[in-house]
């Protein structure tokens, strides 16, 4: 399990859609995990805290009374909560939410796999059949979104991995090495998310 989480004056931040301060989750304090083979099985595992950006800044600023509060809680779990990937959510406190996420399947089958879901994608893997490749991506947030979400005191630290035996044809990532608890091909790439200013993570897989 993750070590505790607090909220500091530090602008670290985790790659978040544009959208963000107008209604979406952005991540904290996570580790997340993917794994995707050459035969084109995922997995996908999220551990972490969601901030729920709309309800951490009325509660920081102290625009909503503490039954308010409670029933958008109430809201905003159950809407986790309702996702079969789901199998933990806790609400910690300031808008901040505990949760455990875990997806996997045929890639090829499915297409597009994200991260909490579509219309709040912070973290993706999409299969293009024209061209065989398989595209991990982290949402991308622009300067001005990164620096607003800094200046309302929220802090994010996390490190992605993704392990795979296919063919990585691009990426970003801080380290590569290889993984042969997982068989003799098999390598583990790896982003450390350090502030709001690291580049969104993006990886490229050739399946044939």
């Amino acid at each position: 399990m993750l070590p505790g989480f607090r909220i500091t004056r530090a602008p670290l931040i985790f790659l978040i859609s544009a959208i963000v301060l107008s209604g979406c989750y952005m991540p904290l304090r996570f580790d997340a995990e993917i794994e995707v083979t050459r035969t084109g099985y995922y997995s996908m595992i999220f551990d972490g805290y969601l901030a729920k950006v709309p309800l951490y800044a009325s509660i920081r600023s102290g625009e909503i009374t503490l039954s308010e509060e409670a029933e958008q809680v109430e809201t905003y779990r159950s809407s986790l909560a309702a996702d079969i990937s789901m199998t933990e959510v806790s609400y910690l406190k300031k808008g901040i939410f505990k949760v455990h996420w875990e997806k996997q399947g045929d890639i090829l089958k499915s297409k597009f796999i994200t991260f909490i879901r579509r219309n709040e994608n912070m973290l993706s893997l999409r299969y293009v059949k024209t061209d065989g490749k398989i595209h991990l991506a982290g949402a991308r947030a622009g300067q001005e979104q990164r620096q607003q979400l800094a200046d309302i005191e929220l802090d994010m630290v996390g490190e992605i991995r993704l392990i795979t035996d296919a063919k990585v044809v691009g990426h970003n990532a801080d380290e590569v090495k290889e993984w042969p608890s997982k068989g003799p091909r098999f390598e583990m790439y790896v982003w450390h998310i350090t502030n709001i200013f690291t580049p969104s993570p993006n990886l490229t897989i050739l399946l044939h």
